[in-house]
């Protein structure tokens, strides 16, 4: 028989149950309680092995698929991996610049992080990420953000203007452009999928298993303007969607596109609906990379330095460095085609009627669902 995959509540730190198949439910309670439906025509179905993790390689060929569950955050192993891979240098890190008689020099990255403040921390991320993608990879850089990341990834959700979380998946961006092949040590690409590929499903984004549409999404509302801006995508979730979307391998698209898609949420559907209609032009491949992204885009999708993330990381501007290709092709074509099956009519319609309940969504979000389904609609499928 097959089980509903809920969250965290019903499945302890994310281990699954020997032996069972799975499958994502159409939709779930916001306390992570499973509505009992059965998997309709088309759904897939997931087995996982006696141990496995979600998102954690097996020991055969395949890959446990990765998914985001409610609550099901961060995974302190995967913390502890990479905190003992990746020491403190040595030598304090410099800015990105070096033009000028003196280089600012970050000495307090030497002692202790957690008394450092976030806009000081975003600093030291925006001059890797600028700085990689105007003078090329460095090795101090990259040895500054390897000791970083395990260490700021549990304060990614302290914000000044930007999430700390923004600019640190730019800075990823910059450090890995061509994705995970070639890892700092084996089973880094899953270890950084756990940890920063999953910090929206943290426990504090899900009190009780309720959205907390600050602390996940950023959003608030805005009282001289009377808005909560939910037509224009989280930052948070534009730069995490694209994260994944990266990084994961092509057969674990469609399996984690599920997931994102199954949670139930009304504010966290009409956020996912906006990012998907801003982001369809990455998907097809007419918009190449984050830069493109336009301050008079709607919906926007950009987030905290993604103006920088051009796919030129070389340093050589004379037109012989190579370009990254931000989402590889197959990733590409795998969300679309899990995001268009997934929208039948009557799923649209369902979705529909949660979003159209919430007053503040109905006043800001316009015709964007018809756009949307226009896009992404089952008979749009190829």
């Amino acid at each position: 028989g097959s089980k509903a995959l809920s969250n965290l509540d019903m499945i302890p730190d994310g281990l699954l149950d020997p032996g069972k198949s799975y499958y994502l439910p159409k939709s779930t309670k916001h306390f992570g309680r499973c509505v009992p439906h059965a998997p309709r025509a088309g759904r897939r179905l997931f087995h996982f092995h006696r141990g496995e993790h979600v998102g954690r390689s097996s020991s055969t060929s395949h890959e446990a698929p990765f998914l985001w569950i409610p609550r099901a955050g961060c995974d302190q192993a995967a913390f502890a991996r990479m905190e003992q891979a990746f020491p403190r240098p040595a030598e304090p890190m410099g800015e990105a610049w070096f033009m000028s008689a003196e280089r600012r020099i970050y000495p307090e990255l030497l002692g202790d992080l957690q008394a450092i403040p976030v806009e000081r921390l975003q600093d030291t991320l925006y001059e890797i990420a600028v700085g990689t993608h105007s003078f090329g990879p460095q090795k101090e850089w990259q040895s500054w953000f390897r000791y970083l990341l395990p260490r700021l990834i549990p304060r990614s959700h302290e914000t000044h203007i930007d999430a700390l979380l923004d600019t640190l998946i730019t800075a990823f961006f910059t450090q890995h452009p061509k994705g995970l092949d070639e890892e700092p040590y084996p089973g880094f690409r899953a270890d950084a999928l756990l940890t920063l590929g999953r910090c929206l499903m943290d426990h504090v984004c899900w009190p009780d298993g309720d959205l907390d549409v600050g602390m996940c999404l950023n959003k608030s509302y805005f009282k001289p303007t009377g808005l909560w801006w939910w037509d224009q995508a989280s930052e948070k979730l534009s730069a995490s969607l694209f994260f994944c979307l990266k990084y994961l391998r092509p057969a674990q698209i469609g399996p984690w596109m599920d997931s994102v898609l199954g949670i139930s949420s009304p504010y966290w559907r009409a956020q996912v609906m906006i990012w998907l209609l801003g982001a369809h032009g990455v998907l097809t491949g007419a918009v190449k990379q984050p830069s493109e992204f336009s301050y008079d885009d709607y919906p926007r999708i950009d987030w905290a330095v993604s103006y920088c993330l051009s796919g030129e990381y070389t340093g050589i501007y004379d037109g012989s460095g190579e370009r990254a290709e931000f989402i590889p092709l197959a990733n590409r074509l795998a969300a679309l085609e899990s995001v268009t099956s997934y929208f039948s009519e009557d799923v649209f319609l369902e979705w529909l009627e949660t979003i159209t309940q919430q007053p503040s969504l109905v006043a800001e979000l316009a015709d964007a669902h018809y756009s949307f389904y226009s896009l992404y609609g089952t008979k749009n499928l190829t």
